[in-house]
């Protein structure tokens, strides 16, 4: 009886330490996008492919980085997985204030590109929902 009580924990134990290998793995924390690090915002100086990739950071852009677009390939943490900030046209005084949610979600772009002229960022932060 004590054995196979040891052997069920054991079982038990064993199962629960390859969840949280699982739960580790790389392949769960999402992916590169475009030359995008997977946990990072990243800032393009054109179209959104790895050439024109001005700057990535799975920290805080500082204020006054310029952009033509910016992406949020952060990876899903309740509270801390959206991207804040304010931003405004080139030759512009008028701030604007701009959530993104993370990738793959719908919004986790903010694309100037159509007003042919890009944009200055400040006042970055990670947050909850939008």
């Amino acid at each position: 009886m004590i054995k196979m009580l040891l052997r069920a924990g054991a079982v038990a134990l064993a199962s629960a330490a390859a969840l949280s290998l699982v739960a580790a793995s790389p392949a769960a924390a999402g992916s590169a996008w475009n030359g995008c690090n997977s946990g990072n915002v990243c800032l393009y100086g054109g179209n959104p492919v790895p050439s024109y990739l001005k700057y990535q950071t799975p920290g805080l852009v500082p204020d006054g980085k310029t952009f033509w677009v910016i992406v949020n390939n952060g990876n899903p943490e309740p509270g801390a997985d959206h991207v804040r900030f304010q931003y405004r046209f080139w030759g512009s005084s008028t701030w604007h204030s701009k959530c993104l949610h993370y990738r793959p979600d719908g919004g986790s772009m903010l694309d100037l590109r159509d007003g042919a002229v890009g944009g200055e960022i400040r006042n970055m932060y990670w947050g909850g929902e939008c």
